[in-house]
């Protein structure tokens, strides 16, 4: 399991605890058990997907790679698609039988240099020997609360004009990777696409914010411009022929702290 100490990443290994499975979590930094990302019952090595120290250790005995792997900086943007080849490469030749990544729906279409990022990671994957698997996911929930919430401290809540989003949740998304990673046959094409139960409007998300926040406050309705507003008006992250999650918006929301 690589990037399983970050938020995608500590579900899909609780669900393959849940399920019966021996985890082995691939990171630089190893957490202790007093912190959020450490899980009882995996197994924690040190390993740097980049530099590819400790990757081909790490990967001995393995079946499946699972890769939640995440680079939102610029920096960390640019060693996507390297750590993927790395990955991949040192999969193969440790005779790892599969290789499931987690990405983005619609990702080789959007404008973000993010998405760019996460498109050039995918394509390390297709490349590689390894069979392979992507799992496309939508939003996440944490991802639409965050910008509804962004300035909620000043009692605004923000919607993004004409823009709704069909989020879901992390556990979700730990089942459809654990589903891909474990079934006997691989997917036609070798991708799978996943989305939340519903598709939800922005202002929607915007109100379930303020009420889960109190109540109070005004909503405001910003404007995303150029190609990434075409990208969201239009729908291209949206999966309605695919809603695999079965958490909703607002019931993940009532989970969270007030």
């Amino acid at each position: 399991m690589a990037g399983g100490t970050g938020l995608a990443g500590r579900d899909v290994v609780a669900e393959a605890l849940r399920r019966g499975y021996q985890v082995r979590v691939l990171s630089r930094n190893i957490p202790t058990p007093d912190q959020q990302a450490f899980r009882h019952g995996a197994e924690y090595v040190r390993a740097d997907v980049v530099s590819g120290e400790g990757l081909s250790q790490a990967l001995s005995g393995v079946d499946v790679v699972i890769d939640t792997l995440d680079g939102r900086t610029g920096k960390a943007r640019k060693f996507l698609s390297t750590g993927a080849a790395n990955l991949t490469a040192a999969a193969a030749g440790a005779g790892v039988k599969r290789a499931v990544l987690l990405s983005i729906v619609n990702v080789d279409q959007g404008p973000l240099a993010y998405y760019r990022a996460k498109a050039a990671q995918e394509r390390a994957y297709s490349d590689s020997a390894t069979n392979t698997v992507i799992v496309r996911a939508a939003q996440f929930h944490n991802l639409v609360a965050g910008i509804a919430c962004a300035a909620s401290k000043a009692r605004l809540f923000i919607s993004l004009r004409g823009v709704s989003f069909q989020p879901i949740a992390t556990t979700d998304v730990a089942r459809a990777l654990l589903d891909v990673a474990t079934t006997a046959e691989l997917p036609d094409g070798g991708m799978v696409t996943v989305g939340g139960p519903d598709v939800i409007p922005m202002r929607e998300a915007a109100e379930a914010c303020r009420e889960h926040a109190g109540g109070k406050g005004r909503i405001v309705t910003v404007p995303v411009p150029g190609s990434v507003g075409r990208f969201f008006r239009e729908g291209r992250m949206l999966t309605p022929g695919d809603p695999f999650g079965t958490v909703k918006f607002k019931d993940w929301l009532e989970l969270q702290p007030r």
